[in-house]
């Protein structure tokens, strides 16, 4: 028999005996809870920072949309027509016409155009139609801010509807034109003259 000792193995545990086997695993210490005035705060601080940011975002959406749906303005620059050069006949894409004679009257037949009443307070796109026909007077003037430019006003008889226009383009292709209704609706009037000459 040699002299080392067995190893003790441990008596077997009694059923009865409900103690664990291994000691349970130390719990990880506590998160601290949030008081209710931090909470409450938290709370103030978010609702305040949404109330400012939420109508200043839909804000710039609105300016972005209108900068990217205003139509583009006919081709050629802001153009100044003398009185003379805007007499005679003009016509839109749809074949309106507008005859405008040297004694300051004109003859419309479904021209288009901006138009608004002095009267109802109507204007085209807003109870208004875009185009209209009958016979008025017109007159000239020339803007300087931003650009030197001539503007063109029409007035229908019995003198509660009026348009304007504006020129453009070149002394040999000259054009009048105008948004209608909205600018953000896309709408435009633009007129070629029909007996241009260089």
């Amino acid at each position: 028999m040699s002299g080392a000792e067995e190893p003790v193995t441990p008596s077997p545990r009694p059923p009865w005996d409900l103690r664990p086997s291994q000691p349970f695993p130390a719990l990880p210490p506590r998160r601290r809870r949030m008081s209710n005035r931090a909470a409450v705060l938290l709370g103030l601080f978010t609702g305040a920072v949404l109330v400012v940011l939420v109508p200043v975002g839909l804000f710039a959406l609105v300016i972005l949309l209108r900068l990217v749906n205003v139509p583009p303005e006919p081709d050629g620059p802001p153009l100044v027509l003398p009185y003379s050069r805007l007499q005679g006949t003009w016509q839109d894409e749809e074949g309106g016409r507008i005859v405008l004679a040297a004694d300051g009257t004109f003859t419309a037949t479904t021209i288009c155009g901006d138009y608004s009443d002095d009267v109802t307070g109507d204007s085209s796109g807003f109870g208004l139609p875009a185009t209209m026909t009958g016979t008025g007077t017109w007159e000239s003037d020339v803007y300087t801010e931003p650009d030197r430019v001539t503007g063109l006003f029409t007035e229908f008889a019995p003198g509660h509807v009026s348009g304007q226009l504006t020129a453009r383009g070149t002394a040999e292709s000259p054009l009048l034109w105008t948004f209608v209704g909205d600018p953000d609706s896309g709408g435009l009037c633009v007129l070629k003259k029909a007996d241009a000459r260089p």
